[in-house]
């Protein structure tokens, strides 16, 4: 089976039932369809393009466990337009795409899970359209996105979780939308920190970051290239053990002013021989 074709007027609701079908090229999802359940396409490897008909009512694209989503190793597909109307894309729902080169995630999207775009060895672009709903990025979601070079957080997460860019050996910057409310950077012994293994980075721009609480840890463990660090928070986020060990010994790091003393003094950001105050 190479085609699929919906009959115009389709009140179909569901899309279920396509999994590894590995003739399958190309595919029009209905507009009536709210949910992509989790086995829709999964192992569909010849699929190249997924498009969705004008007036989409698309909510959820659902995943499972044990990357199991609903186009996850989907490996020739280059490309998705997610509609507007997605509040949900699920656990694995596109890991292992590793053709996929580019992902725009609607502001609608309230919930990125784990694992959501992990693997994708291609992706080199991600956004976010402004005005992003997203709170959380859950852990490992774009974990061993290998190609991925910049990525810039919407002000609106306020949560990212362990392994979330672990092992995304391309990564060069990081940015922090203006009016950040991001309060925790995580990380743990299964699944290493948030950017942990990042071996490109050289710059992270958390100056928009004033509400920081906690840098847990591994976060920026071995990112052995960083260069600058910038944040905004005035008191010294609490630094979990390793935070930022491995990172280049010329490292500098920027705080607001009259902040200088307080983060020399504070434990994990030690670690920067340069602690300088913010250009304004």
């Amino acid at each position: 089976m190479q085609t699929v074709t919906f009959e115009k007027g389709t009140q179909l609701k569901t899309f279920d039932g396509f999994q590894s079908c590995r003739s399958l090229t190309t595919i029009e999802i209905p507009a009536s369809v709210e949910t992509i359940k989790y086995s829709a396409f999964n192992g569909c490897t010849s699929l190249k393009t997924v498009t969705f008909e004008k007036g989409s009512e698309l909510k959820t694209i659902e995943g499972y466990y044990q990357f199991y989503g609903a186009f996850s190793d989907c490996t020739s597909l280059t490309s998705i337009e997610i509609p507007a109307s997605v509040e949900t894309i699920g656990i694995c729902a596109f890991s292992d795409c590793t053709s996929l080169t580019s992902i725009e995630i609607p502001a609608s999207v309230e919930t990125i899970e784990w694992y959501a775009f992990s693997y994708c060895t291609s992706l080199k672009t991600v956004t976010f359209e402004k005005g992003s709903k997203l709170k959380m990025i859950q852990y490992n979601t774009f974990r061993d996105c290998t190609s991925l070079t910049t990525i810039e957080i919407p002000a609106s997460v306020e949560t990212i979780e362990r392994g979330a860019f672990s092992g995304c050996t391309s990564l060069q910057t990081v940015t922090f939308e203006k009016g950040s409310q991001l309060k925790t950077i995580e990380g743990d012994w299964s699944w290493g920190g948030a950017f942990s293994n990042c071996t490109a980075l050289t710059t992270v721009d958390m100056s928009a970051c004033t509400q920081v609480t906690r840098i847990e840890f591994r976060a920026f463990y071995e990112d052995s290239k960083l260069q600058l660090f910038k944040i905004g928070t005035r008191t010294p986020p609490s630094c979990g053990d390793d935070v930022f060990t491995g990172i280049n010994s010329y490292s500098v790091l920027k705080v607001p002013a009259g902040c200088v003393d307080a983060y020399k003094n504070a434990y994990g950001w030690k670690e920067f021989t340069t602690i300088s105050e913010l250009d304004e």
